[in-house]
């Protein structure tokens, strides 16, 4: 097809909102492989269209990156805008990879809320018998203007709006290659 050629056993299929459970997919003489969800360019796929997997895998992916430097956060000479980059850099690109196209829920939200401030209370070292606010210790950690993770997803998603709108607005039939 196309002068394309599949693969069978590289090949899987996800079937969404599909009422007849035995559909099968034949590519030659074989068949092809029906999954629950599957993973594509780092981001999870699922038939429900929710993310609510998704956003479990990426905590879990940035817990990891969040542990791996854990010698980091532990020292006492390297200031705290310092550990503030090194964690947006780190961490909080792996917690958000992807979000701009995230559907999210009230829930979803809060989970990756919840993330964000645990690890930036155990940057700094403060927990809840301190009685400091997660504002105050955002702030501590990534500045003034250092923002929550909700509004670092609208930003994300703004910026693709904004690049969705460029890219349709652009007359490509006058560009000269």
């Amino acid at each position: 097809m196309f002068g394309m050629r599949f693969s069978p056993s590289k090949c899987k299929l996800l079937l969404q909102d599909w009422s007849a459970s035995t559909l099968e997919l034949r590519i030659g003489s074989e068949v092809v492989e029906g999954v629950d969800n599957f993973t594509y360019l780092g981001s999870l796929i699922s038939p429900n269209g929710l993310v609510f997997d998704e956003i479990a895998a990426r905590i879990r992916k940035a817990r990891l990156a969040f542990a791996n430097l854990r010698h980091l956060w532990r020292r006492r000479d390297i200031r705290l805008s310092i550990k503030g980059r090194v964690y947006c850099v780190a961490v909080r690109s792996v917690l958000l990879y992807g979000s701009e196209t995230w559907r999210l829920r009230v829930e979803d939200t809060c989970k990756l809320l919840v993330f964000d401030n645990r690890c930036l209370r155990n940057i700094v070292g403060v927990c809840r018998d301190h009685r400091v606010s997660n504002s105050g210790v955002r702030r501590g950690v990534l500045g003034n203007d250092g923002k929550s993770i909700d509004e670092v997803v609208n930003l994300h998603r703004l910026r693709l709006l904004a690049t969705c709108y460029v890219c349709l607005n652009t007359d490509y039939h006058d560009v000269e290659c």
